[in-house]
């Protein structure tokens, strides 16, 4: 989610900034310069992002990686299995009218 609303954000900032830029008209000296401000934050919170993911993917990549065996399990040989006799337990005494 923080990925969407920052890749979001910071194409709406370079969109807007690029708008402003290149608007005329009175005081256009000061729409330069803000829109000019705002392109480079978007563009500077796009890279950033972007950024971000690619060193996520890549550090779960090589945690995936590190998961996998290195060199093959020797095959098990089977075991042989013994149980043990069942005790029987001695019962507990009844007392009272579960004795009857």
């Amino acid at each position: 989610m923080g990925a969407i609303f920052g890749t979001a954000l910071s194409l709406v900032l370079t969109v807007g900034g690029a708008a402003v830029a290149t608007e005329g008209g009175p005081g256009a000296a000061q729409h330069y310069l803000a829109g000019h401000v705002l392109l480079g934050v978007g563009i500077g919170l796009l890279i950033a992002t972007l950024m971000r993911a690619g060193v996520r993917m890549l550090l779960a990549r090589a945690s995936s990686q590190s998961r996998k065996p290195t060199s093959a399990q020797p095959e098990a040989s089977p075991a042989t299995v013994t149980m043990l006799p069942v005790r029987s337990t001695a019962p507990a005494p009844m007392r009272g009218r579960h004795a009857a």
